[in-house]
């Protein structure tokens, strides 16, 4: 096999070139002649000097543009792989060593399907061959790194030139989209628990017709068919006592339609309502609901008929497990957000698991959504306080309305 020859100086080219060059014989030539092609040399060496200085700088502006280029390259927030014809990586930025948990140095070489997870190992195959044939797309998979850890990526690739063995095949952009598939599962779990609440609290809207109402109509009704056996002296005593039921039901009924949309909360404001609220739930619980605050915040619809629902579903939540008879709400402002305190001296929560009910998650997400939030804070046999805050009406000034209580 003939060795390669080792390159030549540029002196040696020259003077192998000008062996078969016709020498110059300064002995015919005049002084003057002579001076004048001496001058020409002096001339074509500065050029050549010059050309050589342009040089080194447009080489030194070029390194200056690599390196530029690569610290880009290394700090992009995007992971970026280039892989060669067998799927091998060639090359890797700082951000991609990061995902794949290994210096650069160590990931060159290896094959990026030893990163794939084995239920992605056939997405992955099928999807290279597709970029190796020129088209762009997209793919997602899960990663298994070093440390154990999955990351649930998504590949955007392109074929790159290939001018040789082992030359760039493919190039690939590497997102780690693992929080936020992560998110999507949580909205989608407490899309399905809103939901879920949604249905409970249509099944207890139901049942509180049936118990209450539809008893009292049912004793109603069965009063009515009474009336036509009882003598003349016991019609007018049936009469009454069906009046009685009649409105009784309707104080029901009337009651339940505040506790789902009280008008109060829309023509006065949420302090109004929590008041009538205060009334409602001593009356038909014995609970002492004392309520602070006399300032009518300013709300949009939405954040009012919210904030209501949670401090309702707050204090039936007293009258169901505190094992206490008080509670106090507090509303009022802290800088641009509403905030509506619920605190008991009762038993507290006994774990976490006690303040994740459907009722609570939904609340949380809604007040997410309006940009609020929702806090639970409880110590066994130490009370509970729960706050719950929303912002304000973009438009709120610093006037107030008051409202007048007796």
């Amino acid at each position: 096999m003939r060795k390669p020859r080792r390159p030549r100086s540029l002196r040696q080219l020259a003077e192998s070139k000008l062996e078969h060059d016709v020498p110059i014989d300064l002995e015919a030539r005049t002084v003057d002649e002579v001076r004048q092609l001496v001058h020409e040399l002096e001339v074509h060496r500065v050029e050549l000097e010059i050309q050589n200085e342009e040089l080194r700088e447009s080489e030194l502006k070029a390194e200056e543009s690599k390196e530029r280029y690569r610290q880009l390259y290394d700090s992009a927030p995007t992971g970026y792989l280039t892989l060669d014809s067998s799927g091998a990586i060639l090359d890797a930025n700082l951000t991609a060593c990061h995902l794949l948990q290994l210096p650069r140095s160590r990931l060159t070489g290896q094959k990026l399907s030893s990163f794939v997870a084995p239920m992605y190992q056939d997405r992955w195959h099928l999807k290279r061959r597709a970029l190796e044939r020129g088209e762009r797309r997209s793919v997602e998979l899960e990663f298994a790194v070093p440390d154990g850890s999955r990351l649930q990526v998504e590949l955007i690739g392109s074929p790159g030139p290939e001018t040789g063995p082992g030359r760039a095949k493919l190039r690939l952009a590497v997102l780690d989209v693992t929080d936020l598939r992560s998110t999507e599962r949580a909205l989608r779990s407490a899309a399905s628990a809103a939901s879920l609440a949604e249905q409970k609290e249509r099944r207890k809207l139901a049942s509180d017709l049936h118990d209450d109402a539809g008893q009292l109509l049912s004793l109603a009704s069965l009063k009515l068919r009474a009336l036509g056996t009882d003598d003349r002296g016991a019609i007018d005593a049936r009469i009454r006592e069906v009046e009685e039921i009649l409105a009784e039901a309707r104080r029901r009924v009337s009651s339940l339609s505040f506790e789902l949309s009280p008008p109060l909360l829309h023509d006065v404001g949420l302090v109004a309502a929590a008041q009538w609220l205060a009334e409602d739930l001593g009356r038909r619980y014995g609970l002492v609901v004392t309520v602070i605050g006399r300032e009518e915040l300013e709300l949009d619809e939405g954040t009012s008929v919210t904030l209501f629902r949670a401090m309702r579903e707050f204090l039936i939540n007293v009258t169901k497990h505190a094992g206490v008879t008080e509670a106090r709400v507090r509303i009022g402002r802290e800088g641009s957000m509403a905030r509506v305190t619920v605190e008991d001296a009762g038993v507290g929560f006994r774990s976490q698991a006690e303040t994740r009910g459907f009722g609570l998650l939904a609340l949380r997400e809604r007040l997410s959504q309006l940009g609020g939030s929702l806090d639970i804070a409880s110590v066994p046999g130490g009370g509970t306080k729960i706050v719950a805050s929303a912002p304000l009406a973009p438009h709120a000034g610093s006037a107030s309305r008051e409202v007048s209580r007796s």
